[in-house]
């Protein structure tokens, strides 16, 4: 019996093809990068081969690539996979569970956990280790006895686009002096490294396959996010992470992330590798990254990174040159020096997927438990109060940018509940529709998280690793009340939100828009690129044409706004008259700039038309003629003008616009035209166009200098200047005072004939964390300035940060479509 077993097992094996003879080499070959039809096609035919391997097509990625989920377990857990899935769910809400299917599910369940690759693009080792994975997991008979006890969930390349670009770069200049150079456009159609900043608010194809399926389908336990860093320091860092923690971690996750950190660590030092790190540079305080949202969903949320190679290409460090930690209880053994390759990178991940996988099956039931624990503890804490819900009342100044944050917390499992009728609360009246979002279910943490202020205190005067505020009602300006007492309601739960139908009120072929909303600046820009009419008048906007109404009607029925129509035009304080769609063009630097790609993201979900411009099509001038409008997104101002040098990067993509893109700049804002700059590119027109305006941070906001002033990612108020009436075309619509999203951002003082249009109180932090805050006071956050026939308008922050701040793309939108050209 066991010869025809043993026999069973060779034949399988045999059947089961290496990676190397599916790519043509061993993955981790020094110069040798596989691309995505390569890991694709061999992840694919391994499941042909293979009873313990199944591939899924979560959907399709921005470019449309197949997006891959592999699912390496056993055999016989592969023949219920949709009886586990079942059982993670009822893990995952332990509301639903009683003590005595927790005791039958412990019998049978295996843990589950998720290996996700390559997720930035550059940092491309994983793409490649994770074929070796598969395969030995596949094959490796003490591995496999492993898979009885855990369902390994594994993502090839989170992003097979970029994975794409950048084998396709490394090839094209392999052999060069560009070889492993950096790329001259994003990685990611849109947003580039940001990619991995968009996990609560989900605005990517790929974000919102992968979340669905961690929080919809398969609830993972453990979540092993693989990256890599700078290639001058430690060779692999593994938790612990530093502090700060987040107050809404449960400190089971901490000692979670602890834990595997240790069996990882166990590992590397068991196979002889050295210059591994803990408590480096990675905190666990930011919200947002695809470790650190599992981890407000009670997941386990694990980040190693490791030194980067040149791409596929080695490099060589002297042990001096090492930017090492001195040895000690976080960095027992560190890197002599050396050579560092492609499949070293290679090595140190396996081993700590494997570890990782060894830690599953070996503590299934301590994981299954702790899992339920903190699900059930999430339950209890919002049943204590403090708080006891949030309340997100129907009327709305922005009915779309309502809908879409509860659709941000429902697409992140939050449960979401609606009022059939007006209740109350503390005090407080709600209509009918207003959304509840109670605080004691599973996913408490994530809810809490996004919805409440934060607080960060640096620890030893360390910044934040990434931000340190994000609540999404001030970065959305949506009213989000908390209600810490209990109250009835009748409510109902909703699976999404939309918002209640708008419509035409009156009679008429003269419209009005109250231009409060961002729906509204997406049906100006159709009735522009209609050819239809719109013109200030007052505080309004006012629209005439044959397709208006048409336009007007399907525009506030789907997007929940209010047009009032009225017989004929007012006679007295009509503005300018827009007659078409400006002729915007959008900066793109040969640099990969993600605020670039952002911006282009946002201009076409709200069907505004630009066109890409390069240091090529600046330099040859003549940009009057072909463009009313000129974006710069958030680009240093001295990169504007002198890029990349080409010792670098190809010529054709080296150098920036010159002297010669400055002066037609110039003569585009002279000649009539609108230049909008988006934070750092400001201090380009300043310098430039001889403006009367001075950042006055400008220089100090780099990094966490003790004696200056510092603001990593954090939201500060604004005031909005003017009387009603007298405002600029660039804040029409927007209210007397506005949240602005600050990332080391400009602060300018201003002298005439420039005017502040946003300033900063004496007390601007809102959320997040500020260092000398009153260098801020009085300063203006948002400048118009005339320069001969046109203007400049200085964002001194970004109004479409990461997609996340629905409160200011108004201002944008404005500055783009309404503002004088």
């Amino acid at each position: 019996m066991h010869a025809v077993l043993f026999l069973a097992f060779l034949q399988s094996v045999s059947q089961t093809v290496r990676p190397s003879d599916a790519i043509g080499f061993e993955p981790g070959t020094d110069s040798m990068l596989a691309d995505w039809r390569q890991v694709s096609g061999y992840m694919n035919t391994l499941a042909l081969r293979s009873e313990y391997v199944h591939v899924d097509t979560l959907g399709r990625t921005t470019e449309g690539r197949p997006f891959l989920l592999m699912t390496i377990t056993a055999p016989a857990n592969q023949q219920r996979l949709a009886e586990i899935k079942r059982a993670q769910a009822l893990l995952a809400d332990p509301r639903r569970l009683t003590d005595a299917d927790l005791a039958e599910i412990r019998t049978r369940q295996p843990a589950v956990i998720l290996i996700s690759n390559n997720i930035h693009s550059t940092e491309v080792a994983s793409s490649q280790m994770g074929m070796t994975l598969a395969y030995q997991l596949a094959t490796d008979s003490g591995l496999r006895r492993l898979l009885d006890s855990v369902v390994v969930l594994m993502i090839p390349s989170m992003n097979p686009d970029g994975l794409d670009t950048v084998v396709s770069w490394y090839r094209r200049y392999k052999g060069t002096r560009y070889e492993g150079g950096p790329l001259p456009w994003l990685y990611h159609k849109y947003i580039g490294h940001d990619n991995n900043r968009d996990w609560f608010m989900q605005t990517q194809v790929e974000t919102q396959l992968v979340t669905r399926m961690l929080y919809k389908e398969w609830f993972p336990e453990i979540v092993y996010d693989v990256h890599q860093m700078g290639s001058n320091g430690v060779r692999l860092f593994v938790p612990p992470f530093q502090d700060p923690v987040n107050p809404n971690i449960d400190p089971a996750i901490v000692a979670g992330i602890n834990l595997v950190g240790a069996q990882m660590a166990s590992a590397l030092a068991d196979a002889g590798l050295t210059g591994v790190g803990h408590q480096l540079t990675y905190d666990l305080w930011w919200h947002g990254g695809f470790r650190s949202t599992p981890t407000r969903h009670n997941m386990i949320g694990i980040l190693t990174e490791a030194a980067s190679t040149r791409l596929g290409s080695p490099i060589t460090l002297s042990v001096d040159s090492v930017g090492q930690p001195a040895r000690g209880v976080n960095y027992a053994a560190p890197w002599p020096g050396g050579t560092w390759h492609l499949g070293d990178i290679v090595r140190y991940e396996l081993i700590t997927s494997q570890s990782l996988v060894h830690l599953a099956a070996r503590d299934r039931i301590g994981i299954i438990d702790r899992f339920v624990g903190l699900g059930r503890r999430a339950v209890e804490a919002g049943l204590t109060g403090n708080p006891f819900a949030y309340v997100l009342p129907s009327d709305q100044r922005d009915p779309e940018s309502w809908s879409t944050l509860a659709n941000v917390l429902l697409a992140g499992g939050v449960e979401v509940w609606r009022a059939q009728e007006r209740f109350s609360a503390e005090g407080r009246t709600y209509p009918a529709g207003s959304l509840v979002v109670p605080m004691a279910q599973p996913y408490r943490a994530h809810a809490k998280d996004l919805l409440e202020p934060q607080h960060y205190t640096p620890v030893n005067d360390r910044p934040p690793y990434d931000v340190a505020g994000w609540t999404l009602p001030m970065t959305m300006n949506v009213r989000a009340d908390v209600v810490n007492q209990p109250f009835t309601a009748n409510l109902v739960r909703v699976d999404s939100v939309v918002p209640t139908p708008g419509k035409i009120e009156g009679s008429g072929e003269v419209f009005f828009l109250k231009n409060r909303t961002n729906a509204e600046s997406r049906a100006v820009a159709q009735l522009l690129a209609a050819g239809q009419p719109v013109t200030i008048v007052g505080d309004s906007l006012m629209v005439r044409g044959p397709r208006a109404r048409a336009i007007l009607t399907e525009q506030a029925a789907r997007h929940g706004f209010t047009v009032t129509a009225v017989s004929k035009a007012p006679a007295a304080g009509v503005g300018v008259t827009r007659q078409r769609l400006p002729r915007i063009a959008l900066y793109q630097p040969w640099t990969g700039n993600i605020d670039e790609g952002w911006t282009r993201w946002l201009f076409e979900q709200y069907g505004i038309s630009y066109t890409t411009v390069h240091d090529a099509d600046v330099r040859k001038g003549g940009l009057r003629q072909r463009f009313d409008v000129i974006v710069l997104p958030d680009v240093d101002g001295s990169s504007i003008v002198s890029g990349v040098d080409s010792t670098r990067i190809p010529s054709q993509y080296a150098g920036g616009f010159g002297e010669g893109g400055s002066s037609a700049i110039s003569a585009f804002v002279r000649g009539g035209g609108t230049l909008v700059c988006l934070d750092g590119s400001s201090d380009f027109a300043i310098t430039t166009l001889n403006l009367p305006v001075v950042n006055v941070l400008a220089g100090e906001a780099s990094g966490p200098q003790v004696l200056r002033f510092y603001a990593p990612g954090s939201i500060f108020g604004t005031v909005l200047g003017g009387v009603e009436g007298s405002r600029s075309p660039v804040t029409l619509g927007v209210p007397d005072s506005l949240d602005v999203y600050f990332e080391n951002s400009a602060a300018f003082t201003v002298s005439g004939p420039a005017r502040a249009l946003a300033t900063y109180p004496r007390e601007p932090l809102r959320s997040g964390y500020v260092r000398f805050p009153e260098r801020l006071a009085g300063k203006a956050a948002l400048v118009e300035a005339p320069v001969g026939s046109g203007q400049v308008i200085l964002f001194g922050f970004r109004p479409q940060f990461r997609g996340q701040t629905h409160g200011t793309f108004k201002l944008l939108f404005n500055a783009v479509l309404l503002a004088p050209h």
